[in-house]
This record gives C-alpha cells, structure tokens and sequence, in this order.
C-alpha cells in the first residue's frame, strides 16, 4: 500500500472526519475483505491514518514521515487493473448523467477489451457483489454486464453457498426496471434515487398491502420527478386511482396522452378512465360525467362507468339515484313468440337493483316523494297510491319529477305513456342517460302490452259489447284463473275506457281486484264523480301535455279520496299547479284545501260540510273525522271517542240537535264512574229547557223516546229504533243485536242524508254489539244440544223444540192408551203423567226463548214472550246466530263438533 492514503480514499489532504467517512463509504464496496482481502486492509488503514490525521496534524505528518521509509505493501499488475475496473464502475453507477444510459453501459463493457481475460474472470464477481450491494441500479443495464460476463452460467460453481441469493438476483434483474430511468433527470442523483425508492415502495405497497396503506403513504408530502415514461405513468395513475387519492398532474398527463392519440385504442380507454377518476376525484361535476358517458357508451368499462355515475349522481344530484337506480335495471325479457311462459316476457326488478335501493344510506334526508318511490319500488305489491304524491308533482315544469313519473309509468303507465317515454329528449347528458335507459324497458313493456295473448284476451273480454259477457274462467280471481296476473297487470295501467268495459269490471271484479281502475269505478257506479274523457289524439298531437294532465287530473282525484289530509297540505302550497273546471263537483273542496283559513287539520276538518255523498266518502278516509269512525265500527275505542268529542269534534258538533246530542253522550259516556260526567253533559245541552231536561232524564232513565207532537214530524222513525238498540246494548253485557238490526244500522250509519249525530250513535251500537259479543264468546258457556231437554238455562232451535214438544204429546197420548187399554185409571199416574209432559213444555218453551233472546231488559223481554205466543212465534221465527248468554246457537255448536 502507498504511504499516500489520501491518493488511496481519493481525496485531498483533509482534517473533516465526515468528508473522510463518505470517502471511506463509497471505496469500501470497491474492496470486499472475501475477494479482495488485502485492499480491503489497506484501505482500512488509509481510513485510520485520515482519521489521525484529521485528529492531530503536526503528530501525524512526524508519523507519516517516519513511516514514509517503510514500503507499503505493493500490489500486483493484476490486481491494479482489476481496481481500476472496479473504480471505473462505481464511478459509472455514480454519476448520475451515465449510471442510466444504456449507451455508457455499453462503453464500460468495451472496455474490458483492454485488459486479460485474467483480469476480467477476477474481477467479474467483484462486479456482481458491488451490483448487488448497489441501490436503485438500473436492472436493465445490469442485465447487459450480466449477459456480457456470463455471471448465471458460471454462478453456481463460483458461490455454492450464496447461490440462490445471487440466482434470485438474476433473476430479478431479467425483470427489467420499473420504468424508462432514462426519463429521469442527469443532473441530481440524489433525486433520481428518492424517485426510485419512492416508486419502489409504492408498487410493493400496491401489490402486498391494503388499499388504505398504499393512500397513506401516497398521501405523503414529497418531492419526487415523475418521468415522462407513459407505460409507467398508466400504471402509477392506476396506483393513485385505487387510493381514491386526486392529482391533477396525473388528470393533465391523462389528458395530454389522450390528445396525443398515439397509443393503441385500448391504452386510450385507460387513460380514459384515468381521466374520469381524477376529474370526479377533483369534483369537476361536468367533466366527470361527461367522461364516465363517453367511456359507458364507448363499451369499455361499463361495469365500473355504471358504478361511478351512481357514485357521481350520489355526489352531486343525490335526489336522482333512486331514479338512476331505476333506470339501469336490466332485466332480460325473451321475445313474446319464443317462449310458452309469459312470464318471462315480462320485465321485472333484478335482485341488484333492489339491493342498491335497499341500501340506501340516510334515507330520511330524501324528499317525501322520492321515498315514497323507494318504498313502492321495494314494494312486491307495487300499489300506485303509494307514489301519488310523487306522480302529482309533475307539473310539466320539473324535469326531476318528469323522470321519476317516466320511471313509475313503466309500471303503471299504459301504451300512450309508455310511447311518451320514447318520445321524451332531454339536452341535460345526465337526464338523457336516465331516458335512454327507461325507454329501454318502456320498449320491453310495449312489447308484451301489444303483443301478450292473455292481455288480449283479456282485453276482448273487456271491451266485449255484450252487457251480459261473463269473465272467462281463467281471469277470474274468485276461481284462481291461470291467467289472473295477466289481466291485473294491464288493469295496473289506468287508461280511459268505455262504459260496457267499466260495467263488465264493476259485476265481475272486486275493488281490491282492480288496481288503478278501482276507483274510477268506485265513484261512477255510486254516482258520485264521473271521470271526464281523455283529450282526442288531434288535442295530443298539438299539446303533448294534454294526455298527461288530463292523466294528472284523474290521480288528483284519487288522491283526495284516498289520502284527503295530505292532498290538502300539497295542493295549499302547490295550488297553482291544476286547472280545475268549474262544474267540476271536487271544485268546492279543492278550493278550501287551496285557500281555505286553516292551519292543521281539526281547522281544515271544521271547514268541510259534509253536505253530499261525495264530500261524506272523501271524509271516510280523513284522519281522526267523525265519517271515519262511522265507516269502521271495528276500530272504534269509546275512550278515543271521548276524547275526539271533547278535543277535536267540539265545533263539528256545536249547534247538533240537542236530543241526538244526548243520545250520543249517553251512548258514549255509559260507565257507572262517567255518570258525573255524563249528568254535567246533559246539562249543558238542557240548559234551563224544561222540555229538554225531561227528554235527557227519561232517556236516561228509561230510554224512552221524544213523542210530544212537535217532534214526531221532525225526528226520523230510525231514532226509535236506536235508541231501543241502544237500551239493550249498554243495559248489560250481553245485550246483542241480530242480523237483521245490524243491517239496518249499517244502512242508517253509511246513508249521509241522515244526521251525524245519529249515524255516529249507529256506528257506536254496532261497535258495541260487537264488543257484548265478543265478551260472550270469550266465556266459557256449556254448548247447546237440541236434545238436552233438561237444561233451563240451554238453548233449543225449532227443530228441537218441536221434537220436545212431540215428546210432551207422546207421553199423554202413552198414557190414554194405558188407562184405556189396562184400565190404570189412577189418579197418581195420570198427574205424573201431565206433571212431565207439562214440564216438559215449559222448559221447551223457555229454551226456545233463550234462543231468541237478545239480552233486552226484563220486562221488554216478557213483552216479546206474551206477543211471540199471541203469533206462535217460537215455532217460526229464527234464533240469534249468535253467542248470547245462554251460549251458542245449536247449529254453531254442531258445526264446530263437524270441523
């Protein structure tokens, strides 16, 4: 070794201990201690001498002179050529204008020309160990030295025991570089391996790790050159695509390869899809979309396209998803002429598309009416009252809820509003979309609308002008018709018809059997409302919203009747969105929904007169109203009852005729611990009214009736007659009525030219009769035999009764045939003899009366008895049908015996 260190570390005399460390750092590779051991020597102790020096000058100049004499161990010819290979490559691998250049790699190698193959076949594995300690080398280059010095064919008689260290190497290096390093700056090494390692580590994180761990360390603030190589820019704008992390150097890259043109079609698409992800990652609204369009219809990438408008709709028109949902159902149909099964003809709702309306997140933060929308499309019963209020909003002036009617109509609409659809346009690319997939489906559902041969069969019974055609058997839904389905699902399609086909739905179908058709009919055949015609195709083809709102229209109407309440409240901040003709009998209503002076609905309620039968069936189905609970006497509950009298029927009732008034309160208020209650009622109705007072006590008290002359004329014959039932009903809790009683309350209570008050006083005995018998039921009251002559307290039907009366007649007739015929003429004999048969009348007779008895108080009772006997009633007319409390009627228990 030279006595000048310096020259050997390869820099100038010095006294810094870090430059001396660096220099130390960057020869120490040059001299491995395995293959060059005596280099390695001497450059540890140029290191040590430095370090001295840099400790103590003047000590180590007298040191270094001293020693200056003593020869340093001398190195052979070989070995320098074979350090000036190794130092000629760390110099390439170094500096940053060559170590990428494949052309300097190629000069290196050139050189070897200039030295022995000795030197060369020594110094190769030199170059291996320093390529392989060498970071962010350039594979591909390597590969090139690795070829030209035959490191694998020679490897494995060279490191037996690192073999598959250095055979993985190789192998590593066959893979080429991450990129084009070429592209990288040549003035800054520094910065080509931060680059390098940056680009490492990412894709190591992208193929090993999670998605979340690549974002994080993406994510980080750096500084790296981003090499102008587009086969390794794909893949790192794919990198940050998958963290969901925006960049706009990538969207400008992205952009420029796609205005270059230069690529293959398919590497176009990617960048493409580049594009789109960072436009909607940057949240450029009209860029992303027209980005995801172009790629959707362009083929490639629909799947994902698909996915990421959903994504860009959530985003940015969140109130049209469920709409787009709807729209990008796809449901395959086959051809009307190729298949048997009908069904599968018809489009229906794929199990994808009722996942994503299922998952929606934050529902409530919807619209009312796109809810509504949700819930009837995840709805398999698909009822159009469900969406009314959303179809309603479709004035012609709001593309939103122009498309969602578009999107309800492939199920409700018929063939003019499914040709609408297919006529619609838009200049919105996002609204466009949406209709092209709905006219989609609107074409599947014309097709088996036109072209079904159960729909039109159904349809030629329909239109049959024969008043007296009957329903084929297999539409009939009382028979379970194979076809039923097919012609519930043209009735879901509401269209103007003619009379005859009404009048064939009326005396075949049910209501509930006629979908959308159900109220239209409903309304004519009670005379209440008559639909107008649909606008003639002249009228359409100049305004194509004349179908449309005459369509409209129609729902309006069906909407007041259904959901009164919440027509108001739409059509009061709503109400310049109808035209509502003058004769039209809802104009009154609509009015005071629009302009009424009310502000929740008891004030609304207070302000409709229930003067008509139309107006009484549009008050059947609002809220808390007195015609409601008159319609449905099975939900009726006295305490709710109390509590609307005194809360929310107060102005409702005000100015009633007192002695309904009385009637009602008594009926309601018919408690033992109410009569205080009930006392200080009457007294307000009274007042100082002597006529009153007497009336309130004597119904009270007797549940005697007005009759002084000025109220015979003026009371209908029917208030007898309730508050008769009304006695029975509240007297005990087995009073009940029969059949025919409660038919005629019925009629009393839904015939809206009586008073109601008294309807409402009929539709509370009918809910108490059905609360008295419903008590008897749940008791445990021995069944009745018509052979149990012994039983006082059982019942007997005709049949029975007779027979025991027969009975009766066989044993006196028994016994003239004994007296005459063995002169048993005792007196004993013949008084037992009558003894039975006479009992044995009056327990039949009694039974017989238990059959008929309705639980009315005992002297009315014994009334009825003395009349029934006057006319030999117990032998015609019929018992309760009912429990009542002698238990149930003879032929019930006998059924029950049957089942």
């Amino acid at each position: 070794m030279s006595t000048n260190f310096w020259q050997l570390l390869g820099i100038e005399k010095t006294t810094d201990t870090a430059v001396i460390r660096q220099a130390y750092r960057v020869k120490l590779p040059l001299y491995h201690p395995e293959t060059d051991p005596d280099g390695f020597k001497a450059l540890r102790e140029a290191y040590e001498s430095a370090m001295n020096y840099a400790k103590s000058p003047e000590t180590a100049v007298d040191e270094m002179t001293q020693n200056s004499e003593q020869a340093a161990p001398q190195l052979t010819e070989e070995q320098i050529k074979a350090n000036e290979i190794c130092e000629a490559y760390q110099a390439l691998l170094t500096d940053p204008m060559r170590c990428y250049n494949i052309d300097e790699w190629q000069k290196f190698i050139g050189s070897f020309y200039d030295y022995p193959m000795t030197v060369i076949d020594s110094v190769k594995w030199r170059l291996l160990e320093l390529s392989y300690k060498t970071t962010d080398i350039s594979e591909s280059c390597v590969k090139i030295l690795a070829d030209n010095l035959r490191w694998r064919q020679q490897l494995m008689t060279q490191f037996t025991d690192e073999y598959e260290k250095y055979d993985n190497y190789l192998n590593n290096i066959d893979r080429g570089d991450l990129f084009d390093y070429t592209c990288l700056p040549t003035t800054n090494k520094t910065l080509q391996n931060v680059t390098i390692d940056y680009i490492f580590y990412a894709k190591w994180l992208f193929w090993e790790r999670s998605s979340e761990n690549v974002c994080a360390f993406l994510a980080q603030d750096t500084v790296i050159y981003l090499p102008d190589d587009k086969k390794f820019m794909l893949e790192f704008s794919h990198w940050y695509s998958s963290a969901n992390l925006k960049n706009q150097s990538i969207l400008d890259y992205a952009l420029k390869c796609i205005d270059e043109g230069d690529e293959d079609e398919s590497i176009i698409i990617e960048w493409k899809y580049i594009a789109a992800i960072q436009y909607t990652l940057l949240e450029d609204k009209q860029n992303a979309l027209q980005a995801w369009l172009e790629l959707y219809y362009s083929g490639h990438y629909q799947q994902k396209a698909e996915s990421c408008i959903a994504g860009w709709c959530v985003y940015f028109e969140k109130n049209y998803f469920p709409l787009l949902v709807m729209a990008l159902n796809n449901s395959y149909c086959v051809a009307v002429d190729k298949t048997e099964n009908y069904l599968h003809t018809i489009p229906q709702i794929t199990a994808t598309t009722t996942a994503r309306l299922a998952a929606l997140e934050n529902i409530d933060e919807y619209p009312k009416e796109i809810i509504d929308f949700v819930n009837w499309a995840l709805d398999t019963n698909w009822n159009y009252k469900q969406v009314l209020s959303t179809l309603l909003l479709d004035d012609g002036n709001n593309r939103l809820y122009r498309l969602y009617r578009h999107a309800i109509m492939l199920r409700h609409g018929n063939e003019i509003l499914l040709q609408e659809i297919l006529d619609d346009q838009s200049d919105d690319p996002f609204e466009q979309f949406i209709l092209q997939h709905l006219q989609r489906q609107a074409r599947q559902h014309l097709a088996w609308l036109t072209k079904l041969s159960p729909v039109q069969e159904f349809k030629a019974w329909l239109f049959d002008n024969n008043e007296k055609a009957k329903i084929p058997p297999q539409f009939d839904p009382d028979k379970d018709g194979k076809q039923v389905l097919y012609g519930r699902l043209w009735l879901d399609r509401f269209n103007d018809i003619p009379d005859i086909a009404k009048s064939h739905l009326y005396q075949s179908i049910h209501y509930s059997n006629m979908e959308m058709f159900d109220w239209s009919i409903f309304l004519k055949f009670n005379d209440y409302y008559q639909l107008p015609k649909s606008p003639e195709l002249s009228v359409i083809a100049n305004n194509k919203e004349a179908y449309w709102q005459w369509y409209r229209r129609y729902l309006l109407i069906v909407a007041i009747n259904w959901v009164p309440l919440e027509m108001a409240k739409f059509l009061q901040q709503e109400n310049n969105t109808f035209i509502i003709e003058e004769d039209n009998p809802f104009k009154p209503l609509i009015e005071i929904f629009k302009h009424g002076n009310w502000q929740n609905e008891t004030e609304l309620y207070n302000l409709i007169n229930n003067d008509s039968e139309l107006i009484n069936c549009v008050l059947i189905n609002y809220p808390d109203s007195i015609e409601w609970y008159i319609d449905s006497p099975n939900y009726i509950d006295f305490d709710d009852i109390e509590q609307k009298i005194e809360q929310i029927w107060t102005q409702k009732l005000a100015n009633r005729d007192p002695i309904y008034l009385m009637l009602l309160y008594i009926i309601v208020l018919n408690k033992p611990e109410q009569k205080n209650k009930l006392d200080t009622m009457l007294q307000n109705i009274t007042g100082d009214n002597k006529e009153l007072i007497k009336i309130a006590k004597a119904l009270q008290k007797n549940w005697i009736t007005p009759s002084f002359d000025r109220q015979k004329n003026s009371y209908p014959k029917q208030l007898t007659k309730i508050t008769n039932l009304a006695e029975r009903c509240l007297s005990s809790y087995y009073g009940i009525c029969d059949d025919d009683e409660l038919e005629t309350l019925d009629r009393f209570k839904n015939s809206s030219d009586n008073d109601l008050v008294l309807r409402l006083c009929a539709s509370l005995l009918i809910a108490k009769n059905n609360e008295n018998g419903q008590k008897l039921e749940s008791q445990s009251l021995p069944k009745n035999k018509w052979w149990q002559f012994w039983r006082w307290k059982g019942r007997t039907n005709i049949k029975g009764f007779i027979i025991q009366l027969c009975c009766s007649f066989i044993v006196l007739g028994l016994m003239n045939v004994l007296n005459n015929n063995f002169e048993l003429n005792s007196p004993t004999f013949s008084m037992i003899c009558y003894s039975i048969a006479v009992t044995n009348m009056v327990f039949a007779l009694k039974r017989r009366f238990n059959d008929i008895y309705k639980g009315e108080p005992l002297m009315g009772f014994v009334g009825e008895i003395l009349a029934y006997l006057l006319f030999f009633a117990p032998f015609w007319i019929s018992g309760i049908k009912y429990t009542n409390r002698f238990g149930p009627p003879v032929e019930k228990a006998t059924k029950e015996k049957e089942k």
